[in-house]
């Protein structure tokens, strides 16, 4: 494609499946307020004095083409933002979860009746209303996390208690799942009107942590019957709308990832390749209405990022291209919120070496190992 496209035609054009002059890049998730500053091309002290500009003008800096909801770092030392510590939670049984479930009254018209739709559209409003006028032309590619399914109740009873109510009160668990998403399903069918009304690209990137190093939190079993049909229920207004989602995937996701694409997601962010996730596997699968499924590649923060040189960041981009067939439906992006140890050079170069590619030119397909922490590991063929 000859013609340079908008920052909003880029985006709206790879989640359509059409031809792009170039792959789209997205930002937002980025910790370390020096980090953040040198990418501005300002000081902390700058950067610090409003933090959510300097924010937007280091994306500005890396030329990506939309945002999901920014990370904001407020204080020079932050390192980590969602840390749930079970410390917290001493005390909490997990008949708290029990109590809770039964309080819940059984039907719909008694759920909804505090649903606050004018609050919920208003809140909606505001993100859209300041996206658009302090982004500075960022496209906003939302995320809003309880679209994305209401699994991690342990961040209201720690870990413990809500692992031992999934074994020994399953039922309790699915209706507190159930009550929420109900709430949820009411916020989608507003976001289905926002939408249209704002001409939003049609991505949205949700879907909450089910999964941690060794594989699903809770046994597929548990999510198939108790939460899985609770986000479908979620966002089928947004699948029938045209909205593609893209499912956040931290940990060991391989057992659950057709579970993703069966309730309706067509996309996949997140991967923590070191525990095998193979973006070449992944390529090969379809939503569930048979579409090619977009990529939010998320460059690693855990080892390529941190601490790997500018030539491993850009061969693992290179991995990215050839895993995607030239980068058909690929968005590059982090795979999670890069921390304050990722050099600054190394995002850079990133977000550099895929504007340089141009999906029109010939690419002579190749597999490639994922490099971890090798130094430019070699291509390979898989056979």
């Amino acid at each position: 494609m000859s013609v340079e496209l908008t920052k909003k035609d880029r985006l709206r054009r790879q989640a359509l499946g059409l031809e792009v002059d170039r792959i789209p890049s997205l930002g937002g998730w980025m910790l370390g307020v020096r980090n953040m500053a040198q990418i501005a091309g300002i000081t902390p002290e700058a950067f610090l004095a409003e933090p959510e500009a300097g924010v937007v003008l280091a994306n500005l800096r890396l030329e990506v083409d939309g945002m999901v909801q920014p990370v904001i770092p407020r204080h020079l030392d932050e390192m980590r933002t969602g840390l749930v510590a079970e410390s917290q939670f001493t005390g909490i049984e997990p008949e708290a979860i029990l109590q809770r479930a039964n309080a819940i009254p059984d039907s719909e018209r008694e759920i909804l009746a505090d649903f606050d739709q004018a609050s919920e559209e208003k809140r909606y409003r505001n993100y859209f209303d300041k996206a658009f006028s302090a982004w500075r032309g960022i496209e906003p590619v939302p995320n809003f996390w309880e679209i994305g399914g209401h699994f991690p109740l342990y961040s209201e009873y720690g870990y413990i208690a809500f692992w031992q109510a999934c074994a020994l009160y399953p039922e309790a668990v699915g209706k507190i799942y159930w009550a929420k998403s109900l709430h949820s399903r009411e916020r989608a069918k507003i976001l289905v009107r926002l939408y249209r009304e704002y001409d939003l690209v049609p991505l949205m990137f949700c879907g909450e942590d089910v999964c941690n190093n060794q594989g699903p939190m809770v046994s597929p079993a548990f999510l198939r019957r108790y939460y899985f049909p609770t986000v479908q229920m979620i966002i089928e207004p947004l699948v029938d709308a045209g909205i593609r989602l893209v499912h956040h995937c931290d940990g060991d996701v391989r057992p659950v990832v057709d579970d993703f694409l069966a309730i309706g997601f067509s996309g996949l962010q997140g991967f923590q390749y070191e525990l095998g996730i193979d973006l070449y596997d992944l390529k090969q699968k379809r939503s569930r209405l048979g579409e090619e499924l977009l990529f939010f590649t998320g460059l690693s923060v855990s080892r390529t990022l941190p601490f790997g040189s500018v030539e491993d960041v850009r061969y693992e981009v290179d991995y990215f291209l050839d895993a995607t067939d030239g980068g058909k439906g690929m968005f590059l992006f982090t795979s999670n919120v890069s921390g304050v140890e990722v050099p600054p050079e190394n995002l850079i170069a990133a977000y550099q070496h895929v504007k340089a590619w141009r999906p029109s030119l010939p690419r002579q397909a190749r597999w490639r190992h994922w490099p971890g922490f090798e130094k430019l590991a070699q291509p390979f063929d898989k056979r």
